[in-house]
């Protein structure tokens, strides 16, 4: 699916240029694969749960603790993780034609893998605090839901309300700084043509 999202998202953008309409067409794109390319990882949460049973029964029979899980699970999920998203940021970063060069296409391949690290862990609590499908999807989605709209592209971070939106919220979430990490890597330093010649 994430293969499949980067060919629509790269024809969908595909080179996008350096036009004045070019600054939106960058930013959403951005703020896409920051939000909903990491939106998907939500599909992790049914193998959570039935890991989550066997768990239990080990830990209750006394074979390892949590921290061991947790650090094995992340460790174990690395590798497939890291191909995935440098699959995906392979095919939308030069289909797009973000700006050139290795550096920064390794920052977005490195933004998205962390994006998806963090929901994917995300998704580790949710099951198990909540081990029903339903409401832990529901829930899940809500949560990233959450994060995405305080991510500062539905609306800019200065024009957060500041109580509980801007401060905490806005900094605990990592799309704020995933999506800010990103305008910085392909914009700072590239000439717009101006909107009107």
């Amino acid at each position: 699916i994430y293969i499949v999202m980067a060919f629509c998202l790269g024809t969908l953008y595909y080179d996008v240029g350096t036009s004045y309409t070019a600054i939106q067409a960058r930013a959403s794109c951005g703020g896409f694969v920051s939000g909903f390319m990491t939106f998907m990882s939500i599909g992790g949460f049914p193998s959570f749960i039935e890991e989550m049973k066997v768990f239990t029964l080990e830990r209750q029979n006394g074979y390892y603790g949590v921290a061991v899980y947790i650090i094995s699970n992340f460790l174990s999920s690395m590798p497939f993780l890291l191909t995935v998203s440098w699959a995906s940021a392979s095919i939308t970063y030069w289909m797009v034609k973000f700006r050139p060069g290795f550096s920064y296409f390794a920052f977005f391949a490195l933004n998205l893998y962390g994006g998806v690290s963090v929901i994917e862990s995300l998704m580790m609590i949710i099951s198990a605090l909540v081990p029903n499908f339903l409401m832990g999807l529901i829930l899940g989605a809500g949560v990233i839901g959450i994060m995405m709209l305080t991510s500062g592209f539905f609306r800019l971070l200065p024009e957060l309300p500041k109580i509980f939106w801007r401060y905490p919220v806005s900094y605990i979430v990592y799309g704020s700084w995933g999506l800010k990490g990103g305008y910085k890597n392909d914009m700072i330093g590239l000439e717009f043509e101006p909107m009107i010649p």
